[in-house]
């Protein structure tokens, strides 16, 4: 897993764009709406100092990345999960996707999962949209943001401390020229966008 490097940012911007598109008739009005499974979360990342070393370590990862070529996976550091998040969380039964989700593992009978949590899951960042409750026994159902679109398997983990978001470049035209002084680098914004390859 290639991940970003360890460098905190000054302010970390995640914002999932929808793949709906809503299309109105020019005769009656009336709209027809679009749904597509390719929601995408977009990510800017904004350093306003990076020390001299911090600035060499985050233009060479940039460039590992070869443009669009590369994937990277960055953490939310502007983010925390607020639901306990008790037991070991793994999907309960195969072959599931969509917005929901079957999870056991959990502790029993508790508030485990507060809308606005986020998880990953394989390869995908999702984020709570339901505070979630466990029964008894531990199951859970979740729902939440983007969706699966590759089914998970039965026993899967799901990662709850740090969960990161797959990503590339949005624009490999756009890498900062790293100018600075001999102190460092100032004001570096970088996007990205979820790679769904």
């Amino acid at each position: 897993m290639n991940l970003f490097p360890d460098i905190e940012p000054s302010k970390c911007g995640f914002t999932l764009i929808p793949a709906s598109k809503a299309i109105e008739s020019p005769y009656n009005l009336v709209e027809e709406v679009w749904e597509e499974p390719g929601d995408k979360w977009h990510v800017t990342l904004t350093f306003s100092f990076l020390t001299k070393a911090e600035g060499r370590l985050l233009r060479a990862h940039l460039l590992a990345l070869r443009g669009q070529t590369g994937i990277t996976f960055i953490e939310d550091t502007s983010h925390e999960n607020q639901g306990s998040w008790s037991g070991a969380p793994i999907v309960d039964g195969a072959g599931q996707y969509g917005t929901t989700l079957n999870v056991r593992g959990f502790a029993a009978n508790e508030l485990v999962a507060k809308a606005g949590d986020r998880f990953q899951l394989g390869q995908r960042l999702h984020e709570i949209t339901e505070d979630v409750y466990s029964s008894p026994s531990g199951l859970a159902t979740l729902i939440f943001q983007p969706e699966v679109i590759k089914p998970a398997s039965d026993g899967e983990s799901l990662v709850s401390d740090r969960p990161r978001v797959r990503a590339m470049l949005k624009d490999a035209r756009n890498i900062p020229s790293f100018s600075g002084t001999k102190s460092g680098f100032r004001n570096i914004q970088i996007q990205f966008q979820e790679a769904l390859r």
